[in-house]
């Protein structure tokens, strides 16, 4: 009997283990699912952006070329339309600074005629004082005040 008793309650014993163990499966089951969905999810997410960024691409290329066109239409026609020679003169250097930031080159020739003016004079001598000095001019207003 106690043979019997010890069987049965292994049975028991067994049945609840397995029990435990198989909600287990099936969570772990729930886990895979959503593991899976996050996954097609991320990847149809990468796939929108590639989208995304392919199609701005191609926008920016059309939208480029008919900047271009219309730049090209404008110089033809100012150069048509323009009879005065200072102002076709003005036309074209303006048509040149804007084709040089079109195509992306830069000259040194357009570096240094955008280069800005200086505002300070150069020095004769290298020991004179510069025009930021404390004491540049004080010498000249000094001896026009000792003359007068």
């Amino acid at each position: 009997m106690t043979g019997g008793l010890a069987f049965f309650t292994g049975l028991l014993m067994g049945m609840v283990i397995n029990h435990l163990l198989g909600g287990s499966r099936t969570g772990s089951s729930q886990l895979r699912k959503q593991l899976d969905k996050a996954e097609a999810e991320l990847n149809e997410y990468k796939e929108k952006v590639a989208d995304h960024f392919s199609t701005t691409a191609h926008l920016v290329n059309r939208m480029t070329e008919s900047y271009r066109d219309v730049h090209e239409h404008m110089a033809a026609s100012a150069n048509e339309l323009c009879t005065d020679e200072l102002t076709r003169q003005r036309l074209n250097d303006a048509l040149l600074s804007s084709n040089t930031l079109l195509s992306g080159n830069s000259d040194e020739k357009a570096s240094q005629a955008v280069e800005a003016p200086k505002d300070y004079a150069l020095k004769s001598d290298p020991e004179e004082a510069g025009t930021l000095a404390d004491n540049f001019g004080l010498d000249n207003t000094k001896k026009a005040v000792n003359n007068a």
